[in-house]
Formats: C-alpha cells, sequence, structure tokens
C-alpha cells in the first residue's frame, strides 16, 4: 500500500506499519491463549494447568520488549524463547486433556501464528519472509516435538498455516508494487522541484528588475541635479558603487556593513507619486508620540531604511524622521532590507513627481508587526490611474513588500498629497505563504 510518501521514505514506513500490526496480533493471540488457559484453570486444583500459564510469561515479556525496538538480537530471543514456550505450552495442553488425539487445534495454533508474525518485524519483504518462515518452523518443530513426546498425532493446523500464507502474501504483494510506486512518486517529486524552481527564478528576475530600475532610476536623477560640468567625487564613487552592485549576483541580499551594498540604491518601486496622509489610519498602526529613540546597535545605521534617507538627502530632498527606529531590530533581515528599499523607491518617487521638497519617514509597530510610512505634501495622484507599466510602484514596493509577507496602501489625492504606509510583520520568514 502507498502511504503518499517519498519513494526513500515510503519501504521504510511500510515496515514500520507491519512490523506494529504484526506484534500487536501477536500480542492478541497470546493474550488469547493465556484467557483461555486460565478458564480452563478455573475450579481445578491441577497445578499443570497454571503451569501453561507460566510457560508463556517469558514469551510475551520478549514480544513487548520487540514491539518497542526491533533488533535483531530481540528477535533471535524471541524465536530462541518462544520455540521452548511453544514446546511446554503444547506438552501440557495435550497431557492434560486425553481427549486431543493430534495438534490440529485452535488453542495449540495461537503461539504458532505468534511466533510466524515476527516476521513482520523485517526491514524488507524478503528479511520479512524469511523471519515468518523461520519462526513458522520452529514453532511447528516445537508442536511435532510436544505431541512425540505426549504421544499424539501431529498435524498442521488450518489457522497457523493460514496467518503464514497471509503475512507472506502481504509482504509479497509490499515489494512487487513498491517498485511501481516508485515511478509516478518520482515524477510528482520532479514536479514540485521544477515549480519550485521556477517560483525561486521568478522570485530573482523580479528582485533583479527591482534592483536595476531603482538604481538607474536614483542615479540618473542624482546626475540631473548635479551642477553642470565634472561630477563631484562623492557622486562619481556612489555611481561605481552602484554599478559594481548591479553586477552582483540577484539572489545575493549583499552584507550590509559592505560600502558597495550601504551606498547603492536599494530596490524599490517605480515612480510612484509623493505622498501624505489625509485619511485615517487603524489604530494599530498609529504613531507613538514618544521622542525619537536612539538604537544602542548598530541596526539603525546599517539598515536599507537609513541608506535610503542618507541618498534621499544627498539628492537634495529634506527628510525628517518620526516614530520609534528600534521598531526595525524586530524584524529579520531580509525584511528589513525589504521595507529599507521600498521607502527609498517612495523617496526617489517624492523627489521626481511630487514637487514637494520635503518628505516624512514615520516608524511605528504594533504587537506583531512594523510599519512605515513616507508622506509628502505634493501633487499627490489618484491611485487607480497609474498606468500598468510604470514599475515603481507596482513592482519596488507593493511586490517587494507582499514577498516578505507585508502589505502596502497608498492614501493619494491631487494637489493633497501622498502617503505610502508599508505594514511587514514580525514573525519568522518561514511563517510567510508562498504566494
Amino acid at each position: 500500500m502507498s502511504l503518499g510518501l517519498p519513494s526513500h521514505l515510503s519501504r521504510a514506513a511500510n515496515s514500520r506499519a507491519l512490523a506494529t500490526a504484526a506484534c500487536w496480533a501477536a500480542l492478541v493471540c497470546l493474550g488469547s491463549a493465556l484467557v483461555n488457559v486460565a478458564v480452563s484453570a478455573v475450579g481445578t486444583s491441577n497445578p499443570y494447568a497454571w503451569l501453561m500459564v507460566l510457560v508463556l510469561a517469558p514469551m510475551i515479556g520478549l514480544l513487548v520488549l520487540l514491539t518497542r525496538r526491533r533488533t535483531v538480537t530481540l528477535t533471535v530471543a524471541y524465536l530462541a524463547v518462544g520455540t521452548v514456550c511453544t514446546y511446554f505450552y503444547a506438552l501440557t495442553i495435550l497431557n492434560e486433556n486425553s481427549s486431543y488425539r493430534d495438534t490440529n487445534l485452535f488453542v495449540v495454533a495461537l503461539p504458532i501464528v505468534a511466533m510466524t508474525l515476527v516476521g513482520g518485524t523485517g526491514t524488507g519483504a524478503l528479511v520479512g519472509i524469511l523471519w515468518a518462515t523461520l519462526g513458522f518452523a520452529l514453532a511447528e518443530a516445537a508442536v511435532f516435538v510436544a505431541a512425540t513426546t505426549a504421544g499424539r498425532g501431529f498435524r498442521t493446523d488450518a489457522i497457523s498455516l493460514g496467518a503464514y500464507l497471509l503475512l507472506v502474501g502481504v509482504l509479497t504483494f509490499d515489494s512487487l508494487t513498491r517498485t511501481g510506486r516508485s515511478r509516478p512518486q518520482s515524477a510528482i517529486h520532479r514536479a514540485v522541484r521544477d515549480s519550485r524552481l521556477i517560483e525561486l527564478r521568478r522570485d530573482l528576475i523580479a528582485d533583479a528588475t527591482a534592483e536595476l530600475h531603482d538604481t538607474v532610476l536614483s542615479e540618473l536623477l542624482a546626475v540631473a541635479n548635479a551642477d553642470p560640468g565634472p561630477l563631484p567625487s562623492k557622486l562619481r564613487d556612489r555611481l561605481e558603487a552602484d554599478l559594481r552592485t548591479l553586477g552582483r549576483d540577484p539572489g545575493d541580499p549583499g552584507d550590509p556593513r559592505d560600502p558597495v551594498s550601504t551606498s547603492s540604491a536599494a530596490p524599490t518601486r517605480p515612480p510612484a507619486v509623493p505622498m501624505i496622509l489625509h485619511l485615517p489610519v487603524p489604530a494599530e498602526f498609529a504613531l507613538s508620540s514618544a521622542p525619537l529613540a536612539s538604537l544602542s546597535s548598530d541596526d539603525w545605521f546599517d539598515s536599507e531604511l537609513h541608506n535610503a534617507i542618507e541618498l534621499a538627502r544627498d539628492e537634495g530632498l529634506s527628510v525628517d524622521i518620526s516614530g520609534d527606529r528600534d521598531a526595525l531590530s524586530l524584524l529579520s533581515p531580509e525584511r528589513r532590507r525589504a521595507i529599507g528599499l521600498a521607502a527609498r523607491q517612495c523617496l526617489v518617487n517624492v523627489l521626481r513627481h511630487s514637487g514637494s521638497p520635503t518628505a516624512e519617514v514615520a516608524v511605528s509597530s504594533s504587537r506583531d508587526a512594523v510599519s512605515v510610512m513616507v508622506v509628502d505634501s505634493g501633487r499627490g495622484f489618484v491611485p487607480s490611474s497609474t498606468s500598468p507599466d510604470r514599475l515603481g510602484l507596482r513592482q519596488s514596493v507593493h511586490d517587494r513588500i507582499e514577498r516578505v509577507g507585508g502589505t502596502v496602501t497608498v492614501y493619494s489625492s491631487p494637489d493633497v498629497g501622498t502617503t505610502v504606509m508599508m505594514v511587514v510583520p514580525t514573525g519568522d520568514d518561514d511563517e510567510v505563504a508562498p504566494s
């Protein structure tokens, strides 16, 4: 039977399932034998009747150990002790009941079945069949010797033989069908792997596109705002660093302490537009009125958000910071990078589209999320009228934040200004459901 598991796991899982079922079935057989003997011994003073109960105790004890830990040593010990116990059990039954003329009896078959079912503890079909055959042969040999000693006839009972054939059939069927199951399973796993690779490739391409878009847009804006003549050395160094950044593997976020990665323009959304909030904001994202906190670590100064603000200031935009900068330390590096790069694009949009010389970046946190708002009081726009080919807000902000499990809300009206609110959860990155 298929458990829907990978091929390399289904064999072990099937073996454990069969072993557990076989051991419990063997315990049921031995328990039935004990009950049968105990019922027949009640009301009699014959000590041999109770001897049969004690004879099966070592066999039951080893079987319990075997259910907890399947080892070759315990299996061999169970078969050896079981052979002796089966012999004395059958001998006592035949001697105490003169009406039993041969061994074709249900009560005699019970320990034989328990010996046979040890085959279910094998780690494979062939090994299981060998153990089952050995257990059945030893039990039958013990009953044959007991019948000979008691002067009774020996006959293989149908119950024990049927149990042996059934177990061998189950193990053989499992072995024959396992190869056939591996083919569709392999195809399924290949399909899942290919699908995952496509998703990863799509994400890498999206990140690379956003990085290229934001960097080129930022540097063109910086060059356009520069004074005529040779470029300032600081701007030239930044352009060279950003060109090196574009040649980096798109799947490598870079070391935040690396001047190349920290000085480059972070990936963000296309030309969105100015931002200022003139609509009600949910209470859970309301900004704290407490004074701006200073971090005891380098989380803030090494963050992409701080870098985005400094780059915007270098390009002539006056940026005020409010709220709690410590909230960034609640985010994972990947989410901290994403929200910083998205904020960078929002500030670029302020420079390009709003006509406002100032902007505000507000940072706040709730119990399970961190929000960053970029606000300006410029021209504003109608969000629903944004052209589909405008990559700034769509790819550099919305897509980037959504890839790390966050949400983006844009509030804007013509001649009023624009506010972009980005909310990112503080949980583990693994909790983000794949899109």
